[in-house]
């Protein structure tokens, strides 16, 4: 990437530095992606852009959706790995298996959700308990 100067690029400029056609810088900034300076109606007035602010930008978006995507997963993708593990044992009462097993979900999901929302703070709360893990409540009564 070139250098900048301090005041920032015009949109045609910084899309080129970015190797982006004009019109995503346009939408980005839409969008919310910062600039140097807002631009007003008139020549000599357009919206200076620091291309290094909207790469930092870009990337804090795709990282807030991979963890919001992890965050999505993990509760399903931790349930069947804990009906695995019931269905796995012998010779152990599955019934009080079943409900520890529920429960270590529980604790498990929760702690892993709440380590990605320290990193992410729009990763939800547990919304709901997987059919899996509500199955193995009903064998645990």
């Amino acid at each position: 990437m070139t250098a900048v100067p301090a005041n920032g690029l015009p949109v045609d400029k910084a899309a080129a530095v970015l190797g982006i056609p004009k019109g995503t810088l346009r939408r980005w900034l839409r969008q919310g992606c910062p600039v140097v300076v807002h631009g007003r109606r008139g020549r000599g007035q357009a919206a200076l852009v620091d291309p290094q602010q909207v790469l930092q930008w870009r990337q804090a978006g795709e990282q807030q959706r991979i963890y919001l995507e992890l965050a999505g997963a993990v509760p399903l993708v931790l349930a069947r790995a804990t009906c695995d593990s019931v269905r796995m044992t012998q010779g152990i009462d599955k019934r009080r298996l079943a409900g520890v097993q529920a429960a270590t979900w529980y604790v498990a999901t929760n702690a892993v959700l709440d380590h990605l929302r320290e990193r992410c703070p729009a990763v939800p709360e547990l919304a709901e308990v997987p059919d899996e893990i509500k199955q193995l409540q009903k064998i645990a009564r």
